[in-house]
């Protein structure tokens, strides 16, 4: 068993090498958004290709996360810890020299890798090291510095974008990346060797990957390419393959890399969708924002960062406490009324225009922080409370890939969307920086009108499952 830490001060370093990690996860998860428009003029690209920048990186932390938690729990945390510091650094450094869209978008990969390592392993650290009377801190600070980082990424994004260029917000991260791994590998204990109970299921771990990046492929790129694509044809046969290999995979293993009988229970089924379905609203509105706020509103970068503070700023504030009240009131009333305030998100981006000037937009922001602010809590623990008892820890695994993978959906369906209904009469993607106002404006107001009916799916399931001591 590892030796708890009970000396005050190395309790306190080990938690600011957790926080450090966890904030630049945080910052980067929003950073780029800002910086989009200028990205995809520069490289002649449409707003669904630029989309990549953001679901390449996504994709990697819902489809490792579950990975590295595992790894770093058979005695390799701090190794996978400095590891991922160091992958991060190195896909950051890539990320800021990019010459083309292309390499840029396999540093993201590179970069999702590390972050990927950092999100898994950082909880663990705190549960292995620290005393139990410390843990809700910990794991408090966590989710401070994650919602913190978030916050803060679009402003700086867009300062350092409009003073520098957009190569800085990856370069910025270059000198915290290699503090971190100075800092990490002094404070944290070293690894200590774990009896391994069995093997680790690779075939189910490498099978549900597969399933997210087929379907993210196909989702994102049928509108441009049209459904006889090959391309498409082919990532639709993987899916379907990966997704029947992982089905027998994980029934007849006797260690599953998931149990996915627990899907076979409607409620949590249906409470993990509503949590997936929420985040992919919230994700795929930040992404087409900043398109928006430059191509109609005029905004300068650093100005558009500035707005799209607002919606992070909100669930920083409000998250804990609903949390807190959800406790004590139960979730069910919380999460649907969530579901309605990104219904009603949903509508006044479908009706917005430059004319109705800056209360509006602002108006749509605070309800969309509104929105996620008060969903995150109960949402969350809405799975965890609908899992069966002896299945509480796969149902927090997939509770954290749901967030991920949402953001993935998201940004993949709200950028396809756009790109099919800003197509030009005979049927060609158009580049960003070719689109005319009332174009864009157009497609923008069509996809918030597809996100208000999707918006309606999270807010039925959420009412249909009654919170847990309501159950008959």
């Amino acid at each position: 068993m590892s030796a708890i830490i009970t000396d005050s001060l190395k309790q306190k370093l080990l938690l600011s090498a957790v926080a450090l990690g966890v904030v630049m996860d945080g910052i980067d998860g929003s950073i780029v958004n800002v910086a989009l428009p200028t990205m995809a003029t520069e490289f002649g690209a449409d707003t669904g290709s630029i989309a990549w920048v953001i679901i390449t990186y996504l994709l990697m932390m819902a489809g490792l996360l579950l990975v590295f938690g595992k790894l770093a729990d058979r005695g390799l945390a701090k190794k996978l810890f400095l590891a991922g510091f160091a992958i991060f650094t190195v896909g950051s450094a890539a990320c800021g020299i990019a010459p083309a869209l292309d390499i840029l978008l396999a540093a993201r990969i590179v970069q999702g890798i590390g972050a990927a390592m950092i999100a898994a392993v950082a909880p663990l650290l705190c549960i292995r090291y620290l005393p139990a009377n410390m843990l809700g801190m910990a794991l408090g600070v966590i989710a401070a510095t994650a919602s913190i980082g978030f916050a803060v990424g679009p402003a700086i994004g867009g300062i350092l974008t409009q003073y520098l260029s957009w190569h800085w917000i990856f370069l910025v991260n270059i000198p915290i990346g290699i503090i971190g791994i100075l800092f990490a590998s002094r404070v944290i204990p070293p690894d200590e060797p774990k009896e391994r109970n069995g093997s680790f299921d690779y075939p189910g771990a490498i099978a549900l990957f597969g399933i997210m990046g087929f379907c993210t492929v196909v989702l994102q790129e049928m509108a441009a390419r049209g459904l006889t694509d090959p391309l498409i044809l082919a990532g639709g046969a993987l899916f379907l393959l990966c997704t029947a290999l992982f089905a027998a995979r994980e029934l007849t293993t006797p260690q599953p890399f998931l149990n996915i009988r627990i899907f076979a229970k409607w409620q949590f089924s249906a409470v993990l969708i509503a949590l997936l379905l929420v985040n992919a609203i919230f994700m795929g509105i930040i992404y087409l924002l900043p398109f928006y706020l430059i191509a109609e509103m005029n905004f300068d970068l650093a100005t558009s960062g500035l707005f799209l503070l607002v919606p992070p700023m909100v669930i920083a504030i409000i998250s804990i406490p609903f949390g807190k009240w959800s406790d004590r009131y139960g979730r069910r009333g919380f999460t649907v009324a969530a579901c309605g305030c990104f219904v009603l998100t949903s509508a006044v981006f479908a009706l917005l225009s430059p004319a109705s000037g800056i209360l509006p937009l602002l108006f749509g922001l605070i309800m969309m922080g509104l929105a996620l602010g008060i969903a995150a809590g109960p949402a969350a623990g809405r799975v965890i409370e609908s899992a069966p008892e002896n299945e509480r820890g796969t149902g927090s695994s997939l509770m954290v890939t749901a967030i991920y993978f949402g953001g993935v959906l998201g940004t993949a369906i709200y950028a396809a969307f756009f790109t099919f209904v800003t197509m030009d009469p005979a049927g060609g993607v158009v580049a960003f920086a070719d689109l005319g106002p009332e174009t864009f404006l157009n497609g923008f107001h069509l996809t918030m009108a597809a996100g208000l009916l999707l918006s309606a799916v999270p807010l039925v399931l959420s009412a249909m499952v009654p919170d847990r001591n309501q159950d008959a």
